[in-house]
């Protein structure tokens, strides 16, 4: 097969590319126990408002919805290009909580939630997971009572950036005594309301984080609920096989091949010690990330031609997923074997090469076979669901 790109849609490609280059500076999202959150936060308000006055923050939502009815093939594209300068182009309202909205909220919610969505006015979160219910999400425990005219909610959520959103859309049990997936609802939750806390955890690299978040006693109005109560689960879990595709990962890869190939083609690499016949057995270990890093990038290509054509992705999400996060691991592994001990200095050494990034991938990337659903749940999806094989 082969694949190219309408001259509109290298075009269109070309312009985001311009866009980021002049508005966005990933620089300026700086984390740490002493970062000013709340600057950094409205850096990136102010970055999304211009996406929406671009049209492209929800540009592949529905005319009637405030979108621009964009295909998806120049959806990925946007996205694409996002990754690879590492931008909020997306994120958990415009690309999951608005199409649950969009097919179970009512009219009173379209209103209230998406038009802002359109703006860029607030920021959202998703709030899934649990610290006992990651890939397991029917186990979550987090509960809500009804009482009057809301809710009140107790329980703890993690795995989510509300430290810099306004607003988290979270899965709720609603029927303790239900079977596990039909006791759950969906709900929406202020992130400044009483009894919500925020709590940071550090990745292991030390340059990023992610929450815990706490509902002590939270009361949400009934109107905050999305759907029908203990239907949440099947409101849900279309929105996951959409956030499996995966180019995000595939991205975030590349970025750091490309600079770790430029590095050794350069005198540089001679200097810390690689000679010749070591730099042709590390290009012969490079070369398997080559393929890889194609196999995967189709893989997503045919997530995006599916949706194209009115298919929801299910176990193919699961491969493309699958793939982009064990490749992360695989060339993290690769890119700091290659260059010896030079590989584990961090960007305070003197030393240290490529600006540390090699090490603070290789650490970063222990989590991406867990975040967003373990690969041993995928391999489950792709088996039963795409092989057709029963379960155990």
């Amino acid at each position: 097969m082969e694949f190219s790109w309408s001259n509109e849609e290298e075009n269109f490609r070309l312009e985001v590319r311009e866009f980021l280059d002049e508005h966005w500076d990933a620089g300026m999202l700086p984390e740490g126990p002493n970062v000013d959150n709340d600057a950094a936060k409205n850096y990136v308000r102010n970055f999304k408002r211009k996406l929406a006055e671009k049209g492209w923050l929800t540009m592949s939502w529905p005319e009637e919805y405030g979108g621009q009815g964009a295909s998806y093939v120049q959806q990925m594209i946007f996205r694409e290009e996002g990754a690879i300068v590492d931008a909020p182009v997306g994120g958990g309202g415009e690309q999951i909580l608005a199409p649950a909205i969009m097919l179970n909220g009512t009219e009173e919610q379209k209103k209230e939630y998406l038009v802002p969505m359109t703006t860029g006015e607030v920021l959202w979160s998703q709030g899934y997971s649990e610290p006992g219910a990651g890939s397991d999400l029917a186990s979550l425990q987090t509960r809500a009572v009804k009482d009057g005219d809301g809710y009140i909610i107790n329980g703890q959520k993690v795995w989510n950036g509300a430290h810099r959103g306004d607003m988290i859309h979270t899965l709720v049990r609603t029927d303790p005594d239900a079977p596990k997936h039909r006791g759950i609802s969906y709900m929406m939750i202020d992130l400044a309301a009483k009894g919500v806390s925020i709590n940071p955890l550090w990745h292991m690299n030390g340059l990023g984080r992610f929450n815990e978040v706490f509902f002590e006693d939270v009361r949400v109005p009934l109107s905050n609920r999305i759907g029908e109560e203990n239907r949440g689960w099947y409101i849900a879990v279309t929105s996951l096989d959409f956030e499996r595709s995966g180019i995000h990962l595939i991205i975030g890869i590349q970025g750091v091949y490309e600079k770790l190939l430029n590095f050794l083609a350069s005198s540089k690499s001679n200097e810390i010690g690689i000679d010749s016949a070591r730099l042709k057995k590390i290009y012969r270990r490079l070369s398997e990330t080559t393929v890889e890093l194609e196999v995967a990038r189709l893989l997503s290509y045919r997530i995006t031609s599916m949706q194209s054509a009115g298919i929801v992705p299910n176990y193919e999400s699961s491969m493309a997923k699958c793939l982009g996060s064990e490749l992360g691991q695989f060339h993290a592994r690769r890119a700091i074997n290659a260059v010896g001990l030079y590989g584990q200095l961090l960007k305070n050494s003197k030393y240290s090469i490529l600006n540390g990034e090699i090490p603070n991938s290789y650490m970063y990337t222990v989590s991406r076979t867990i975040a967003g659903g373990t690969s041993e749940i995928q391999r489950n999806i792709i088996a039963t669901r795409g092989l057709g094989l029963p379960r155990s």
